[in-house]
């Protein structure tokens, strides 16, 4: 099975994505699938490591899943750009969003744990087993779910750090925990010893703290978490290939323009997200009370999509009603 790639250059590209189909996993038949006999070992493989990952490592049940149903011959094409990929990502919101999302732009693009991941009880924790980019059939919806979180998570830290925030505001969203364990990379420095981490507070790992920021401010950990949490998401996920050659016909000299690129939608989506980072986009909290989930604002928007825009609407009618009975 070959890849298809999304091209990271912000302008609009014709891109080739498979078909996806949500699953209820008790019901797949992998025999009866028309993807080929190396595709089906895939597909089993992927199904039953991610089965054994989500029970040790999240204590849950492999129902929901996406999947792709066919090869190249049956890939549709779509008119792709990256800018504002992650609005679109971080407004999904019922399992029929996600599926009409996948349904457009394809698979995250991440691969099932291996043997390892699922064997260790530190590996398979949904920080590991859900960050490795690669060739994908089959996804479990949990993937995405967490992923969204996660998304949210970063925004509402950018906003924090961005608008320098006090440490209580921080401590909202992060908080540090001390760890016990072998932490050296070289054999040698592998001794047990006590190291601080940094966490969600909703009790997700996300990086060990390094040992001259252990007496830093909160608001500055934040920063520091918020610029490598994002690299962490992008590491694996986004390449550099050459675009054109600009020559110089006064010098006679050439130059080779960057093309950066991806074969996961995930890391688009993460790409996205540094650019508007780095543009220093504002962050805006979904006007829709039983939403709240962080937007990058567009013209006046109050709200993160036209969903949460009625709800609202639906919501003041009601307030309204009961106001004047």
């Amino acid at each position: 099975m070959s890849k298809y790639t999304y091209p990271l250059t912000g302008q609009d590209s014709t891109v080739n994505v498979y078909p996806v189909q949500l699953v209820k996993v008790e019901q797949m038949n992998i025999e009866k699938e028309n993807i080929g006999p190396r595709s089906k070992s895939i597909l089993r493989n992927s199904l039953n490591n991610w089965s054994k990952a989500l029970n040790k490592g999240m204590g849950e049940k492999l129902s929901l899943a996406l999947k792709l149903v066919g090869l190249e011959e049956k890939s549709h094409q779509i008119v792709f750009n990256n800018d504002g990929l992650i609005n679109q990502f971080a407004k999904l919101r019922s399992i029929e969003d996600i599926e009409s999302f996948s349904k457009k732009y394809g698979l995250l693009g991440i691969e099932p744990p291996d043997n390892e991941q699922i064997k260790s009880s530190y590996y398979s924790h949904p920080s590991f087993i859900f960050n490795k980019y690669g060739s994908s059939l089959f996804e479990p919806i949990q993937l995405w779910h967490w992923h969204i979180n996660e998304i949210h998570q970063i925004l509402k830290l950018y906003d924090i750090v961005k608008k320098n925030s006090s440490d209580d505001s921080v401590s909202h969203l992060i908080e540090i925990k001390m760890h016990t364990g072998m932490f050296g990379s070289l054999a040698e420095d592998r001794s047990v010893t006590d190291r601080y981490f940094v966490h969600w507070t909703t009790g997700e790992p996300i990086l060990m703290l390094p040992e001259d920021l252990e007496e830093k401010p909160l608001l500055e950990i934040g920063q520091y978490t918020l610029s490598k949490v994002l690299a962490s998401h992008l590491y694996g996920g986004v390449h550099l290939g050459t675009g054109d050659i600009i020559r110089n016909s006064s010098t006679k000299g050439f130059k080779v323009l960057e093309r950066r690129y991806t074969n996961s939608l995930l890391a688009a989506i993460y790409y996205d997200l540094w650019q508007k980072i780095n543009n220093d986009m504002n962050i805006y909290i979904c006007g829709n009370k039983s939403c709240g989930s962080p937007f990058i604002k567009a013209g006046r928007k109050k709200f993160c999509s036209d969903a949460c825009k009625q709800e609202a609407y639906r919501d003041r009618l009601k307030r309204r009603k009961v106001r004047d009975e």
